[in-house]
């Protein structure tokens, strides 16, 4: 056997311990899912194959269907309005300014707070009779005061904002991360050329930052459609379904009406529509980097 062979057996056998991990505790798994979603199951004994009726019965049952509208609109928010912020504040962060290091430290800050201890503030601020309503009485606003975690056409707008109060830190960072790589000589050829502000973002920071931008999109849309702390903590899913998500409606599903083959079944959506919704964000962000 020669030295080139000898070498690839060798890291061939270096990679079945992680190889038999994977298989193990994933892909077996994974394929155990697909069966059970097809089953009538409750956790324990026997499953009983129904075939199609646990995909069927999904999309007649409001918790997953206005679970699944309420993450794809989650998914939008971070794409049209979360990221473009998060962008607009790397950028105001990354001139140097004598407060920048507290800016930036206040600014990621709330991502490293545990987010079952905020959103119990967070419950506590936005209840009836809590201080945010309490601030709008004081100023004359008291028709705005309502229950912005108890109301239909309140609850996951509010959510979505509170949502914000981490993620804009997180992905602003990132950002921060990607502007402070671009090479400063492209910048001042630019300027000898005689393009300043939007032109020079325009022609400069945005392309350099593009491989960024495909980066922070990712992990937006798959956080946005994987939402299931904040509803859980602050509403469960209430009032009704209004402030549901998939992922809510899977968990509820499973661990408090014992149905695990429905749950599955709609964990299987979950998964399909986060490998859609990711697939198409990276063609057209990565087709962008091409481009530019």
């Amino acid at each position: 056997m020669n030295f080139e062979r000898r070498q690839y057996w060798t890291g061939v056998l270096f990679l079945v311990p992680a190889l038999a991990v994977f298989l193990l505790f994933f892909f077996y798994p994974f394929l155990q899912s697909i069966y059970y979603s097809f089953t009538l199951w409750n956790g324990s004994g026997s499953p009983e194959f129904i075939g199609l009726t646990n995909y069927i019965n999904l999309f007649s049952d409001p918790h997953m269907t206005n679970g699944l509208e309420n993450s794809l609109k989650m998914a939008i928010f971070g794409v049209l309005v979360q990221n473009p912020l998060a962008l607009l504040v790397a950028v105001l962060i990354n001139k140097k300014f004598r407060t920048g290091a507290f800016i930036r430290t206040a600014i990621y800050l709330p991502v490293i707070i545990s987010l079952v201890v905020s959103s119990v503030v967070w419950g506590q601020l936005l209840q009836q009779d809590g201080f945010f309503n309490e601030i709008l009485n004081r100023i004359g606003l008291e028709t705005w005061a309502v229950d912005w975690l108890g109301t239909i056409k309140t609850s996951f707008p509010t959510i979505i904002l509170l949502t914000q109060w981490q993620s804009i830190g997180f992905c602003a960072i990132i950002y921060l991360a990607g502007l402070q790589s671009i090479p400063m000589d492209m910048y001042e050829a630019a300027e000898l050329d005689g393009a300043r502000g939007i032109t020079l973002f325009w022609n400069i920071t945005l392309p350099m930052l593009m491989p960024t931008v495909t980066i922070v999109m990712f992990l937006t849309v798959v956080g946005a459609l994987k939402l299931f702390d904040l509803p859980y903590i602050l509403t469960n899913g209430g009032p009704g379904t209004s402030s549901y998500t998939l992922f809510l409606a899977v968990y509820n599903a499973a661990f408090k009406e014992n149905n695990f083959g429905y749950a599955t079944a709609g964990g299987i959506v979950l998964a399909v529509a986060i490998m859609i919704v990711a697939l198409v964000q990276l063609s057209i962000t990565r087709k962008r980097e091409v481009e530019l």
